[in-house]
């Protein structure tokens, strides 16, 4: 056996022909080498800590089990169709409550290359702000375009925190409704942006 940092050293298709041996070592290297990447994709999309190290757990307990009958050439890749598959499954199951929020700021921040979709995501959000109630869309916009509290929100309007609370929740649940459609396809946009 060899020193970890060693082993560490040696390329995927080394410890991928090791890992069809039943080398729990070459394994353990493995994920440790890509799993905090692929847990990282999927928090940034659903802000749960728990479903996102599910995900990639189940992901690593998958590659274990179908270790003699891999046909990989690129683990990298492999990993992160495999992450992007799951995340399409957990989305499409309805299981997952995606953070709007986080959607807009991955989407600036990943959408150098992505312009397209940047403003894809820009007009499903606008249409679907512009479909809430008015009380409800005046709070949204003061909340996520002027960024104000919600204790600012509640003196400027003259109305209780809770009531802000309250509206946020309504048109954070419609907007995440108005993207159901959409969600796929941006969530794994948005994967593969940050998976590079």
């Amino acid at each position: 056996m060899l020193p970890e940092q060693e082993f560490q050293m040696w390329p995927d298709a080394d410890l991928l022909a090791l890992l069809r041996l039943d080398d729990r070592k070459a394994f353990e290297i493995l994920y440790k080498k890509y799993s905090p990447k692929l847990y990282y994709a999927a928090y940034n999309l659903f802000r749960d800590r728990d479903v996102c190290e599910d995900l990639v757990q189940e992901l690593f307990i998958d590659l274990w089990a179908k270790r003699s009958e891999l046909k990989i050439t690129s683990l990298e890749w492999y990993l992160k169709v495999a992450i992007k598959n799951r995340v399409l499954v957990y989305i499409r199951t309805q299981r997952a409550t995606l953070d709007v929020s986080a959607i807009e700021a991955l989407a600036e921040k990943y959408s150098a290359d992505s312009r397209l979709l940047q403003n894809d995501i820009s007009r499903v959000l606008e249409d679907n702000v512009a479909r809430l109630p008015e009380k409800c869309r005046q709070i949204f916009t003061l909340s996520r375009k002027e960024y104000l509290s919600n204790k600012e929100i509640a003196i400027r309007l003259g109305i209780s925190v809770k009531t802000v609370e309250n509206q946020m929740t309504i048109a954070l649940r419609y907007l995440r409704n108005g993207l159901t459609d959409y969600l796929p396809t941006i969530a794994v946009m948005l994967l593969m942006e940050m998976l590079r």
